[in-house]
């Protein structure tokens, strides 16, 4: 063929190709239906690798997961730790973990550091076991070190005392560390202090610990008849067997129990009274509200949350993690997501967290957001909560949320050691034996209708516990109308998660009535104030987002008019003609009585101080504190009708302050929902 030939031919080839290429498209339109959508693929086929198991006589049960892409090993041993309560020892558990590879009877702390940095390999320990990596030509050396560390720890008594000041240290610095004051009192709140995720290291608890307390909790927990040990990498069943006989065959369980005494309690050899968790705490009680005070703090960091009964192996588990996802569980259109930081503008990020947990599962919704807006957005988290019980998923959330899900589950599929996490959890939480291998099946498979249905099942915002860790002067009047609490709307906690305790200075230079009489004197004295006949107030506030005013006129004798108004609309009026009141809100019209009829008769003057001697049994000066650095003298009341008032004056002026009122109220549920 000549030049000119194959240039034709060449040309002719081109336009060929070209008018293929515009009639594909043409034929594409014409096999294809477009007004219906394309049919779903199946889920693929779930391959996780597989592994090997043989369980040692004295129970220790063995996983190898082989592969051989890399010269590397790692080993881990778990044990199957039931929660306890740790009571005056709290943090021992902890405590044995920091202490683990700080020697050995046959090596020191320094020498098991030198020894594992010339294998370069890593050593790291936790309280339910050790974990190791290495280089597979340095296993065999490697693994005498590992199994001496997992069952001979000698917990030196320096190095006791090194780690147990370290750890107090840490519990000073988290009264500074808001985010951590969080974690701590969040999981307090929730759970409470007497149960085993609830517990709360002190400096205190701390101080009472003793090395012979970690030594108990090691003689209890770390037993070769509760133990997992674990292969993954570049090694077979053959070479883990030889290895595992040869380091852990001749371990022998401990003798030390637990002791159950006749009138119920247990107590550990060692240790002194424990506490095993019996049964999952549930959510209960009203909705609550708790505040840790971060006087003059610009932002404010929301925890809500309830413990779940919700075990792993709970056939509704899956479809509670979808609804958790969609609700705010990492993508960025969840809900919670979209509301609070793409419609509002309030925070960088809020999100929810659903564990299920074989003991005791829990939820969390948390942001962190400016003082100014902190009551509204907790007002649109419980929302969103509420919304998601009430309202069903769109096809597209669910969709998403399917799709994040099957990514992430991919991904970790793609790291050797997910296969014996995978086995390991298998055991642990008793799951099917395919649990894993059908994952992305029954992913595929979980409606709207799953999603709701788990919703219902998991979500409890009536019962949810607010923590808001904030500055209490300016949120703890906004933040009451959101708690179903009627006796304390807002518990103040410290950072303990202890109930805040004030500690005055004594003051015996003067009586609460001088300090009273102070203050009237300092706002024109009894006979100026006795002149006034009426008087109007108006006040402006936010609650839940949601703007509202309140006016209240005072007359002679004690008339009194109270009216709150939201967004322009009455919610709730109250009137009292000096003898008998009335309240009217969206839930009807009742005749105050009782302490009801008490609180308006007292708060109906303008200047009520003037009126104490009919209203007050008792006044006592608690003493000298601050509020914003400000030096103020407290008095405490406790009235005629009931319940107790503090009154917090300034020393300097003698203006008053702050006011806090305890009452017995009866006001019906529903008020607060009208709120």
């Amino acid at each position: 063929m000549n030049a000119l030939n194959m240039k034709a031919t060449s040309s002719t080839a081109r336009r060929a190709a070209c008018t293929a290429l515009l009639i594909l498209p043409l034929i594409m339109n014409a096999q294809l239906d477009r007004s219906k959508p394309p049919v779903p693929a199946q889920p693929p086929a779930v391959h996780v690798g597989e592994h090997k198991t043989f369980t040692l006589p004295n129970g220790l049960r063995v996983i190898v997961v082989e592969n051989r892409k890399l010269s590397l090993v790692s080993v881990q041993v778990r044990f199957d730790m039931f929660p306890i309560v740790q009571k005056k020892h709290a943090n021992a558990i902890e405590l044995m973990d920091e202490l683990l590879a700080a020697g050995t009877a046959k090596h020191s702390k320094a020498d098991i550091d030198e020894r594992i940095d010339r294998m370069g390999a890593q050593l790291a320990t936790g309280p339910e076991g050790v974990y190791a990596s290495v280089l597979s030509k340095h296993l065999s050396a490697m693994l005498p070190l590992f199994a001496d560390v997992v069952r001979n720890p000698a917990f030196p008594e320096q190095e006791f005392q090194s780690a147990r000041q370290r750890m107090t240290s840490e519990v000073k610095q988290r009264k500074d560390d808001p985010s951590a004051i969080a974690e701590a009192v969040g999981r307090a709140a929730i759970f409470s202090k007497s149960h085993p995720y609830g517990e709360i290291a002190t400096t205190k608890s701390l101080g009472t610990l003793q090395r012979e307390q970690a030594a108990a909790c090691h003689a209890k927990f770390f037993r070769p008849e509760i133990g997992y040990l674990v292969f993954v990498g570049d090694i077979n069943e053959k070479e883990a067997k030889a290895l595992a006989k040869s380091h852990f065959g001749d371990w022998k369980p401990s003798q030390r129990y637990v002791v159950v005494h006749e009138d119920g309690t247990q107590t550990l050899d060692g240790f002194g009274e424990v506490r095993f968790l019996d049964k999952p705490r549930v959510p209960s009680g009203p909705r609550r509200v708790v505040m840790v005070d971060r006087p003059g703090a610009a932002q404010s960091i929301i925890r809500i949350g309830f413990p779940l009964n919700l075990h792993p192996k709970d056939n509704r588990a899956l479809a509670a993690q979808v609804m958790n996802t969609i609700l705010g569980g990492g993508v960025f259109n969840a809900r919670l997501m979209q509301n609070l930081r793409e419609d509002k503008g309030w925070t960088y990020g809020c999100y929810a967290n659903l564990e299920s947990d074989r003991f005791n599962g829990y939820f969390t919704a948390s942001a962190s957001v400016r003082t100014a807006v902190t009551d509204s957005a907790v007002a649109e988290m419980m929302k969103e909560l509420e919304r998601m019980r009430t309202t069903k998923v769109t096809t597209e959330e669910l969709d998403l949320a399917k799709q994040f899900m099957a990514g992430s589950f991919g991904r970790n599929l793609e790291d050797p050691r997910t296969i014996a996490r995978f086995a390991l959890n298998t055991y642990l939480n008793e799951l099917p034996k395919d649990h894993y291998s059908t994952y992305l099946k029954r992913l595929d498979a979980i409606t709207s209708d799953d999603v709701q249905a788990a919703a219902e099942a998991f979500l409890h915002p009536d019962n949810a516990v607010i923590l808001v860790v904030g500055d209490k002067n300016k949120l703890q009047a906004r933040l009451a109308p959101l708690s179903w609490n009627q006796g304390q709307p807002v518990m103040e906690l410290d950072a303990d998660g202890d109930r805040y305790v004030e500690t005055f200075e004594p003051v015996r230079d003067r009586t609460a009535e001088q300090v009273i009489e102070r203050h009237l004197e300092a706002i024109g004295g009894r006979a100026a104030i006795a002149r006034i006949k009426d008087m109007r107030m108006g006040l402006s506030t936010e609650m839940a987002g949601t703007p509202v005013e309140v006016m209240q006129w005072y007359g002679p004798d004690g008339l009194f008019r109270s009216q709150a108004k939201a967004n322009g609309a009455v919610i709730q009026e109250e009137i009292f003609d000096g003898q008998r009141g009335l309240r009217r809100n969206a839930m009807g019209t009742v005749e105050l009585e009782d302490h009801d009829l008490a609180e308006v008769r007292f708060n109906g003057h303008p200047v009520p101080e003037l009126h104490y001697a009919k209203e007050v049994e008792r006044a006592t000066l608690s003493g000298r504190t601050s509020i914003d650095g400000k030096p103020v003298l407290k008095v405490h009341m406790v009235l005629f009708a009931g319940g107790t008032v503090g009154d917090y004056f300034d020393e300097q002026s003698g203006l008053k302050l702050r006011r806090v009122e305890l009452r017995s109220r009866r006001a019906a549920h529903g008020d607060h929902h009208g709120l």
